[in-house]
């Protein structure tokens, strides 16, 4: 018979791991979670202050107050809530991102780095297709795939301005004859 190749190790009585500290709090009773939970909301809940023999101003008064507290609740409702679906949209946007990272690159866009832009023949979000024949895609496609050829930028002087052409075009024409 063979040995094990492992070694398991035991904690002694005292030590706890966060694994059975947390295992220990799940075992509670329902009486003390109960009671937790009851001193929790006596914490967090103001009791109502008694109402008999106020007039009704201090009614009124009373009734303001607690509207403005279940205003500022509520603004903390909507505030919570927002956090969490900002909160949910990161982590969905963050495992995509993940996901993407460990998939690699895209080889074939290396494969044609040159290539023109795909050309979009139907509505993303629509039945409808495109309606233009296929001379007119064609040509789209040809528009789209010719290199731009860079433009130039040339200062004029003061007397070029008037003048299209110039004596410096002309003598390059008369230079060119030869």
């Amino acid at each position: 018979m063979r040995k094990p190749n492992f070694v398991i190790t035991k904690h002694s009585d005292g030590e706890k791991t966060g694994e059975e500290n947390e295992q220990g709090e799940v075992q509670k009773s329902k009486e003390q979670l109960e009671a937790e939970k009851r001193s929790f909301l006596s914490q967090r809940i103001k009791p109502l202050p008694d109402l008999s023999g106020l007039d009704e101003e201090k009614l009124a008064e009373q009734a303001k107050e607690l509207h403005k507290e279940i205003y500022r609740l509520m603004n903390e409702k909507y505030d919570i809530e927002e956090k969490f679906k900002r909160q949910q949209y990161d982590m969905i946007e963050l495992a995509e991102r993940a996901r993407q990272m460990s998939k690699g690159f895209d080889r074939l866009a290396d494969k044609f780095a040159g290539a023109p832009p795909k050309i979009q023949l139907c509505s993303k979000y629509e039945r409808h297709t495109d309606h233009r024949s296929y001379g007119q895609r064609l040509e789209l496609f040809e528009e789209l795939s010719k290199p731009i050829e860079p433009s130039f930028v040339t200062k004029k002087t003061e007397g070029e301005e008037g003048e299209e052409g110039g004596e410096e075009d002309a003598g390059q024409e008369e230079g060119g004859e030869e």
